[in-house]
């Protein structure tokens, strides 16, 4: 298994979200989750996805749901939304109390005049069955009254010392024993996504490993 791979956010404790107050709700949401639909928005880098998969995977786990392709693109969905959604839905409501849940990445690419006025009644009509986490880098390309049936996440990228705890974390797991200190300096100079940090984390396991 590759690096990136192996150290993908398993649970809530792996993101790392720069506002504590977008945390706690992205906690309830991983836990007890509201009713009313999520979209988190921002740039790239803020977690967005990482969040949306935790969320989703957390549900699953916490009311041992089945399911088989619950994460979509709404450029690859596009018109045909209601077929694969509700496929996936009757899948994961076989013998589950609770309702489906469904994640929808960049619903912004969801055609403004054609899909989204259709896919709003959508939501509306399934509420019952389906819980949604959407997410997006442009929300003004969403049309209001389908950006009013979310809550509304706005996700700033985290800082250099956002990210010290999870990096350590991931050292430790890769059998090195840095302090805060040697994690902190490691970032100073960090500029990038989370993609680009999980680079630099491999790097430095293999400069250090390969010292030894």
């Amino acid at each position: 298994m590759s690096f990136d791979l192996k150290h993908l956010p398993r649970s809530f404790a792996d993101l790392v979200i720069a506002d504590p107050l977008n945390a706690a709700v992205i906690q309830q949401y991983c836990t007890q989750p509201p009713s009313k639909p999520l979209l988190l928005a921002g740039p790239p880098g803020a977690g967005k996805t990482e969040a949306a998969r935790v969320i989703a995977q957390s549900y699953f786990a916490n009311n041992n749901i089945q399911h088989m392709h619950w994460e979509h693109n709404g450029a690859t969905l596009g018109k045909s939304y209601n077929d694969v959604i509700m496929s996936e839905a009757n899948y994961q409501m076989f013998g589950n109390p609770d309702k489906a849940l469904i994640v929808i990445n960049e619903i912004d690419t969801f055609d403004l005049r054609a899909v989204q006025p259709v896919f709003r009644d959508f939501m509306d009509s399934k509420r019952h069955l389906i819980r949604f986490v959407a997410t997006t880098n442009h929300k003004s390309s969403i049309m209001g009254a389908l950006l009013s049936r979310f809550r509304v996440i706005d996700l700033d990228p985290p800082s250099n010392l956002d990210w010290v705890d999870r990096t350590k974390a991931i050292l430790e797991a890769e059998g090195l024993h840095p302090t805060l200190g040697d994690v902190v300096q490691m970032l100073q100079n960090f500029h990038g996504s989370a993609r680009d940090l999980i680079d630099l984390i491999e790097e430095t396991v293999m400069t250090t490993q390969a010292a030894v």
